[in-house]
């Protein structure tokens, strides 16, 4: 019997170690040639095209290529690649090996562009529900005026309103965001005006039609409802600068949480068409929407010249038509205006009432005359602004006291404005009591403040309390001085009063700031076509 081969032991763990090693280095081997396959198939198989996802799967994506969607699967892609890929992300398209036929290719995502395609921007101008349940959105893009008409899907209805600008992807309309923006910024949207009705002179009777039009229906919602509806539609009327604005802003300040959105003719007219109806709607739904949202509880539309808005329908007839599209829109908005939240009031005012389309009017529930101040409400007026300018100190220590010295001014000015006389001008006569408006009477306040805040620079530029060098500079080299007569006026101060602060407001500032400004006021009036009740004039002409 021959002896068999023997092999130690020792000898046998070498073979198996080195059987080991070896079957590593081929796994290796094997790994880099896999990785080797896969660049050259890349470096060979250049993409065919570009798309972006619009829809991620498990086993590939659905790609936007060439106006087409494509359900395209995954190439040689790395794990981190394909957790790239998300919704609008762009992808580069080739010829990858086909799963079910080894020798042959098909079409597949083959790299990952670190690019995302843009969003398109459109608007969402109307929406509504089908009787199958189904939301349908008009969203308008803005290319060449094209709209959309979609159907949502649920996640695209709880992003989108009335009036919201979305974010689309391009080519299949999927909503992706949806923006608050400030598209109505053109207009005066102001939160709290600031102005109170303590702060308007006069217009007793018209603040009390306002307070029993809006604010009593709110205290009392439950008697209003079962009787009728509030008289929120509200048209004022009457001559330019007698405090239709400050009514309507002391309306909106007074109701709580208020928003105040003013809005002129120019701001709503657009040269492309139905861009001017679309602006109108605009006003309208941003306001109710900032009430549905609750970012205000109450809401006040204010167009100011509302006669430039709504004007007559057929007084233009070689016009474009957009002040009748215009004006129709409005009615359609006032008709329908109830259906809008309960706390949103629309007030229109207008100098001339009698070019306001007949049809509009109606559909005001109060039309509310804003008359010219007369001498109890220039009183008034001048009540109120005269605790806004500084008094000169001899006037109050003539007169007693601050108090005193106010009222002073106020008598004085209102018997000066209200004489038995007349304005002279080129082109007729008109009262001076006939000149006074509450926006007037502000002008006039105002240059008074003004001359007394000048004399009071000028002698703090002449008594060095002003010691800036820049500005001294300025005063000096810009020539402010001799336009001002600077030396020859602060001389004149100083041997009257010794510190600045004694300088104030005198009779004589507020006279002389009427009577700078009557002329105009008066020209104006006649202008724009004001009948004064005049007395006749003798021209020695007898028929």
């Amino acid at each position: 019997m021959e002896r068999e081969d023997f092999i130690p032991r020792h000898e046998y763990e070498r073979l198996e170690s080195e059987y080991r090693r070896l079957r590593r280095k081929y796994e290796e081997l094997s790994a880099y040639k896999e990785d080797l396959e896969k660049l050259v198939f890349r470096a060979r198989t250049p993409p065919l095209d570009c798309g972006f996802v619009v829809e991620r799967r498990e086993d590939g994506a659905v790609v936007y290529v060439n106006g087409a969607l494509k359900v395209l699967p995954y190439g040689p892609l790395s794990d981190e690649e394909i957790a790239k890929i998300e919704e609008g992300k762009y992808v580069f398209i080739g010829k990858i090996p086909d799963k079910n036929s080894p020798s042959g290719f098909t079409i597949g995502i083959t790299s990952v562009y670190d690019r995302t395609v843009n969003l398109e921007v459109g608007e969402v101008e109307e929406i509504w529900q089908e009787k199958n349940g189904e939301w349908v959105g008009v969203i308008s893009t803005g290319r060449g005026h094209a709209k959309i008409c979609k159907r949502l899907s649920e996640k695209e209805r709880e992003m989108v309103k009335e009036g919201v600008k979305v974010g689309m992807l391009p080519g299949v309309a999927d909503i992706k965001k949806s923006y608050k923006t400030k598209e109505f910024t053109r207009y005066e949207v102001t939160k709290n005006p600031g102005v109170s009705f303590n702060d308007i002179g006069g217009l007793e009777e018209v603040k009390k039609e306002l307070i029993r039009s809006i604010i009593l229906p709110i205290l009392n919602p439950d008697d209003y409802s079962s009787y009728g509806e509030a008289s929120r539609r509200i048209l004022l009327y009457g001559p330019p600068g007698c405090g239709k604005t400050m009514c309507a802003k002391a309306l909106a300040t007074a109701l709580p949480n208020s928003v105040f959105i003013k809005v002129g003719a120019g701001e709503l007219f657009s040269m492309w068409l139905g861009e001017s109806e679309r602006n109108v709607r605009g006003v309208f739904q941003l306001a109710n929407r900032k009430l549905e949202d609750g970012e205000c509880e109450y809401g006040v539309i204010f167009f100011d010249e509302i006669d430039a808005l709504a004007q007559e329908r057929g007084m233009y007839a070689g016009s474009s038509g957009a002040p009748e599209r215009v004006t129709g829109q409005l009615l359609d908005l006032l008709d329908g205006f109830y259906s809008l939240h309960p706390h949103l009031t629309v007030i229109g005012a207008t100098n001339r009432l009698h070019l306001i389309d007949s049809a509009f009017r109606a559909r005001f529930d109060k039309i509310i005359e804003v008359p010219k101040p007369d001498e109890r409400a220039a009183r008034s007026i001048c009540e109120i602004y005269v605790k806004k300018v500084p008094l000169d100190k001899f006037l109050v220590e003539e007169q007693g006291s601050e108090e005193a010295a106010r009222k002073f001014l106020v008598d004085e000015l209102v018997r000066y404005m209200f004489r038995d006389e007349y304005v002279e001008t080129d082109i007729g006569r008109i009262k001076r009591g006939e000149t006074v408006t509450g926006r007037f009477i502000a002008q006039i306040f105002n240059y008074a403040k003004d001359k007394a805040l000048e004399e009071r620079t000028i002698f703090k530029v002449k008594k060095g309390i002003i010691r800036e060098e820049s500005l001294l500079k300025m005063w000096s080299e810009e020539g402010i001085a001799s336009l001002l007569d600077a030396e020859e006026r602060a001389s004149q101060l100083a041997k009257k009063y010794k510190r600045a602060e004694d300088i104030g407001v005198t009779f004589e500032h507020l006279r002389e700031g009427f009577d700078r400004f009557v002329q105009r006021r008066a020209e104006e009036m006649l202008a724009s076509g004001f009948e004064s009740e005049s007395a006749e004039v003798e021209t020695g002409m007898h028929f």
